[in-house]
């Protein structure tokens, strides 16, 4: 007895032993009566042999025939026996599945090589979670080679350095029988292949190419968004990073990368990796949905109810931790990510019902992860037909996933920035005339008057003042006080030039700050404001209202230090307008005009 003998870790509860997969039959009866033969020992179909000169493109389950072991471990020998038993049954599927916590299970085939040399070939069982994997090769009643891998063992174990559980052998001349032993309390899924050197390669390389692609683009949404998340601070960046990260996780845990490249000396982390970082990716995921969502506000009971699921999975994957139970904390595992699923949509969804612009994309990510996560799950399982593509579902629902909630973020970052400068807009405009109101004046004139007195050009401010609007307002009501407000404000802005800044600057008075023009220029345009806003006529019924307007100008010169004393200047001038009668213009004390 070798050391192949030896008795293995506790797999868990029994499997039903079943048959992965049916073929679609014309008629019933012939369906029930094909089904009979195969449950009789001795009447069920051997599959042909294989030949080693021909080209397998596909899995080679359908080529297998399988048998679970029902008590104790059984070693080779006990495998041929029930083999000449007929106690194995055919496949028939592809890819082999028989779900988690399966009892250990025997596979055979045969191949036949016939051509007068020695064929190499490569055997490789493309699920990386199995704890231990057994291949043998056996011809005219003898083993001829046999080896083992699994990640119950160290990855230095492997005599083959793949991420796969793969065996090379060189097959003699004539018929040859392969034994392969599978043990593990994780699913089952056995997608097992049978290649030429070069195949093999060109395989290899068709999937390095495939997940270089999904990791790049995953990793690079990753930065970028943790970029956002430290320049800008905000929570949902940095939640929408942890969540790419605990994908990439999961997702080098599950396809063997991570036992590879990671952690090759750590077998019993990696039997542990896929429940932990799959639980780690469902909690990322509804923290950023959370966050992104704004649910403590918008629906406080969802969101303390999402906590509490959170808590319980944490709480339940300890609990199998505890006990070392990696059966428990798989069934933990799966489970939470396939509720995970339901509860993005259905955050999604409520989110939407809401009234939330974002949660469109969000919803669309969510449908996307839950039909990738879950055809992956599912197909693990056993409960669907495993493929290349539901195998490989939740990688293709993830890049949907992932890329419809940048969208989503970008979408909410510009909606965001749209409302920041709609906001800092209002703030800085007089919400009655439209004009900018006394702050944006302040920060739109500093500039212009830092040029000019940097630079030595002229620069003129002009104040105005609506006559008796007091009497205005007291005879026909502030509404109409407004009306004239309005009037007089669209005057000014029809008047003025482009690079002129003008404002309301409180009540009925205006300013105006004129750059590159002098004392004589801004009196100019005073007086065609004054004789403007006199033209206008405005009704109260059956009576036209004439409003006038007082002004006062001033020009930037040496005894100006800043903005604030040319405004004093030309305040002072306006009420000496007012001072002289009211609908005149005031300039230098000796001067006047109307």
């Amino acid at each position: 007895m070798n050391d192949y003998d030896a008795a293995p870790r506790d797999a868990g509860p029994r499997a039903h032993e079943r048959n992965p997969a049916r073929r679609v039959r014309p008629w019933p009866w012939l369906r029930y009566f094909a089904l009979l033969l195969t449950l009789i020992p001795g009447l069920a179909p051997a599959a042909a042999p294989l030949s080693l000169t021909a080209v397998h493109e596909g899995p080679i389950g359908a080529s297998v025939s399988y048998y679970q072991e029902t008590g104790d471990r059984l070693v080779l020998q006990q495998a041929v026996a029930a083999l000449a038993a007929d106690s194995f049954r055919p496949a028939a599927a592809p890819i082999l599945n028989y779900g988690i916590g399966a009892r250990p299970v025997w596979l055979h085939f045969r191949v036949v090589n016939d051509t007068g040399e020695p064929l190499r070939r490569q055997l490789s069982v493309e699920t990386t979670w199995l704890d231990r994997v057994e291949f043998y090769v056996r011809q005219d009643g003898r083993t001829l080679a046999m080896d083992q891998a699994g990640d119950s063992l160290p990855f230095a174990h492997r005599s083959v350095d793949s991420r796969h559980f793969v065996f090379q052998h060189s097959f003699v001349p004539g018929r040859s029988e392969v034994f392969i032993r599978v043990q593990t309390p994780d699913p089952m899924l056995i997608p097992l292949y049978l290649h030429a050197p070069e195949q093999a390669r060109s395989h290899a390389t068709l999937q390095q190419y495939s997940y270089g692609v999904l990791y790049g683009f995953l990793l690079a949404l990753l930065i970028y968004n943790l970029m956002l998340y430290a320049g800008l601070g905000v929570p949902r960046y940095g939640l929408y990073s942890l969540y790419l990260g605990a994908f990439l996780l999961m997702n080098i845990a599950y396809t063997g990368h991570g036992f590879r490249w990671l952690w090759p000396d750590s077998p019993g982390w990696a039997q542990w990796s896929n429940p932990v970082l799959m639980v780690l990716y469902g909690v990322a995921g509804l923290a950023f949905a959370l966050s992104f969502l704004e649910t403590r506000c918008n629906f406080p009971r969802v969101h303390r109810a999402v906590l509490a699921y959170i808590g319980a999975g944490v709480g339940l994957l300890g609990l199998a931790a505890l006990f070392s139970s990696q059966y428990f904390a798989l069934l933990v595992a799966f489970s939470f990510v396939t509720l995970f699923t339901l509860i993005m949509l259905s955050l999604g969804l409520l989110a939407v019902r809401g009234g939330m612009r974002a949660a469109r994309y969000f919803l669309l990510a969510a449908v996307a992860a839950m039909a990738g996560a879950a055809t992956t799950a599912l197909a693990v399982w056993g409960y669907i037909p495993t493929s290349v593509w539901t195998y490989r579902a939740v990688d293709i629902g993830m890049l949907l996933d992932a890329t419809l909630l940048a969208l989503a973020l970008t979408y909410q970052f510009r909606v965001g920035q749209s409302e920041r400068l709609l906001a800092e807009q209002l703030a800085r405009q007089d919400p009655l005339t439209g004009m900018k109101n006394r702050r944006a004046f302040t920060d739109e004139a500093r500039p212009v008057w830092n040029i000019a007195h940097r630079q030595g050009h002229p620069l003129a401010v002009v104040l105005l003042d609506i006559d008796c609007f007091k009497r205005i307002n007291d005879s026909y009501g502030h509404a109409y006080g407004d009306k004239v407000l309005i009037t007089v404000a669209e005057v000014i802005i029809d008047t003025i030039r482009q690079q002129d800044v003008a404002a309301r600057w409180g009540g009925e008075e205006f300013i105006l700050l004129l750059p590159e023009t002098g004392l004589e220029e801004a009196a100019a345009l005073a007086e065609r404001l004054r004789q403007a806003i006199e033209a206008v006529r405005l009704r109260w019924g059956d009576d036209i209202i004439t409003v006038t307007a007082s002004f006062g100008v001033a020009e930037r010169d040496v005894e100006h230090p800043n903005l604030d004393s040319l405004i004093s200047v030309a305040d002072k001038y306006l009420y000496q307008a007012k001072h002289d009668g009211r609908n005149r213009i005031r300039y230098r004390p000796v001067a006047s005009v109307a």
